[in-house]
């Protein structure tokens, strides 16, 4: 049985995650540009996931993120 199981989530893409629970583990990384970098290096996290689990790891130590200034193309990149 615990085979079995193991051997089903063998196969599970992280794309078939929920993005909740994709920007729950990002946002336990230790720094924003940590999160920021595994988007940069990975398509499946894209910025605005990355951006999301930017958020949740601010709410999650009690800072407030700055709104972003106008013309900033790239929120990820501006807040790391």
């Amino acid at each position: 049985r615990l085979a079995a199981a193991a051997a089903a989530a063998a196969h599970c893409p992280l794309l078939d995650l929920p993005t909740e629970l994709l920007a729950r583990v990002l946002s336990s990384f230790e720094r924003p540009a940590d999160i920021a970098r595994v988007a940069a290096v990975s398509l499946l996290f894209h910025a605005s996931l990355a951006l999301e689990a930017i958020r949740l790891w601010a709410r999650e130590r009690g800072f407030e993120l700055p709104a972003l200034p106008e013309g900033e193309g790239c929120a990820v990149r501006w807040l790391c």
